[in-house]
């Protein structure tokens, strides 16, 4: 019978000898068909998907969708925006009061119980809430509607400025302005520091970081407009900032250690950061030179279409990514031949591969040093 030692060793070499080729995809892809009218915008570490079904909040885990039903309205819209690595969901659903009135409303929802956020606002016209993050202590931001009346608009349906909030121990609490009227938290990690995006004195929606009860314009490339998209446990912050005055066209960007960084992209091409797992991945989409949305990688300073990284006579087009958790696991939406739908894009080998074979060279390490201490005793 052959021993531990010739097996791991016949594993590794095995592993080592094989052929590596240019054209080896880096992820292998799967498309996700649990039905029609379902939504997966979220993945956490377990492979659970999250986001909307039939317009409800909704996750699918093991084969098994569940439906939350966090709202009474028969035709709700909406569905979960934020998860924590706890299982906290945070969610929002439309729906329409008895006098025609159609509002969002923000949920929480952990261990089988669910909370209604409220809002800012006390007007029936100023009771949306929408949730865009949430942590492991189940702190939760997002935007929603104030009292404060938007000049213009129909006198008849008044518009109302929405700020960002972050609720936590059943209250909502307004984290205010750079100076303008509106903002929205769009994330919030481990120790409780909230990015988003806020309008200041000028008008001008910027990137702002809150932390230590203060709201901080984080800058802006030379277009003078920017947004934080997420921010994870680390403190690196994601966004988008225009390069161009008055321009609709942005580049993802990168923001650590005070400095604002383009991912590289393209200044001329529209581009905006989605998400970013623990180990600093980056997942954003971009118009390419055809007018062609294409969904990219950003690690290690280097920018990754990530149609290229898969099998090239599969013939998939990456488009609109959505979430990476920190197995490098992408959801994103994706085309082949004409057929489109939401797919996972998983890393080839996945690094639980990569630890098994570090864990087996290491175990012939062990069972090198000890041959050679019986020579030696020998």
């Amino acid at each position: 019978m052959p021993s531990v030692r010739s097996l791991l060793s016949a594993l590794v070499l095995g592993v080592f000898a094989a052929p590596v080729f240019a054209a080896t995809p880096a992820y292998s892809v799967t498309m996700i068909d649990t039905g029609q009218y379902d939504k997966w915008r979220l993945i956490d570490n377990a492979g659970t998907l999250y986001g909307s079904s039939g317009g409800y909040s909704a996750f699918y885990a093991g084969g098994s969708k569940t439906v939350l039903h966090v709202s009474t309205s028969p035709f709700p819209t909406g569905g979960i925006t934020a998860i924590s690595k706890a299982g906290h969901m945070a969610s929002y659903e439309y729906w329409t009061t008895i006098g025609d009135l159609v509002f969002a409303s923000g949920y929480l929802s952990f261990n089988g119980g669910t909370t209604i956020l409220g809002a800012l606002g006390h007007g029936s016209a100023a009771l949306d809430t929408f949730t865009h993050g949430v942590n492991h202590a189940g702190t939760v931001v997002g935007s929603s509607g104030t009292d404060l009346r938007l000049p213009g608009g129909d006198p008849h349906y008044p518009r109302y400025a929405a700020h960002a909030y972050v609720y936590s121990g059943n209250k909502m609490r307004d984290l205010g302005t750079l100076g303008g009227t509106q903002s929205s938290a769009m994330g919030i990690n481990a120790a409780g520091t909230i990015v988003g995006g806020a309008d200041n004195a000028a008008s001008l929606q910027r990137a702002f970081i809150y932390e230590n009860g203060r709201m901080v314009d984080l800058g802006a490339f030379a277009g003078g407009t920017s947004l934080a998209t997420g921010i994870n446990d680390a403190g690196l912050i994601i966004g988008h900032s225009a390069h161009r005055a008055g321009s609709e066209e942005r580049s993802a960007f990168l923001y650590a250690n005070g400095v604002m960084s383009d991912l590289g992209w393209s200044p001329q091409r529209a581009s905006s950061a989605v998400d970013i797992n623990e180990s600093g991945q980056i997942i954003a989409y971009g118009v390419d030179a055809g007018g062609l949305q294409r969904g990219f990688l950003y690690q290690n300073g280097q920018l990754l279409q990530l149609d290229t990284a898969l099998d090239p006579l599969d013939n998939w087009i990456v488009g609109t990514t959505y979430s990476i958790n920190d197995r490098g696991q992408i959801l994103a939406d994706a085309c082949r031949l004409g057929s489109c739908g939401t797919v996972l894009l998983s890393p080839v080998p996945e690094p639980e591969t990569w630890a098994m074979m570090a864990a087996g060279l290491a175990l012939l390490g062990v069972c090198a040093r000890r041959r050679r201490a019986r020579q030696g005793t020998a």
